[in-house]
């Protein structure tokens, strides 16, 4: 925020990572731990429409509760071994899914 004096010059700072802590509070009972899965880190957040869970996935993971497992792209061009894919034909269709 500058002032009308040329001499004059004040600073405004605001810290995300404390409006997010304010925000999103871990969870600390049993059932909201295990509301993320994969290792997933649980948090709370308390709204106006009520209390929501939220999870921050690890690499790899996404949706809701980091049930989803993709897998990086790099890593399956580099090494397509790390991936097994299984594959079916079903009316002229193929069909892919890997596992791990």
């Amino acid at each position: 925020i500058l002032s009308s004096r040329k001499d004059t010059v004040h600073h405004l700072t605001i810290l995300l990572h404390d409006i997010r802590s304010e925000v999103f509070k871990p969870c600390v009972e049993d059932k909201d731990l295990a509301f993320c899965l994969n290792e997933g880190e649980c948090s709370i957040i308390e709204t106006v429409a009520g209390v929501h869970r939220h999870c921050r996935c690890k690499e790899g993971y996404h949706g809701l509760r980091c049930d989803q497992f993709v897998p990086k792209t790099d890593a399956i061009l580099s090494d397509p071994s790390r991936i097994n894919l299984m594959g079916y034909e079903y009316y002229n269709y193929y069909y892919y899914y890997y596992y791990y």
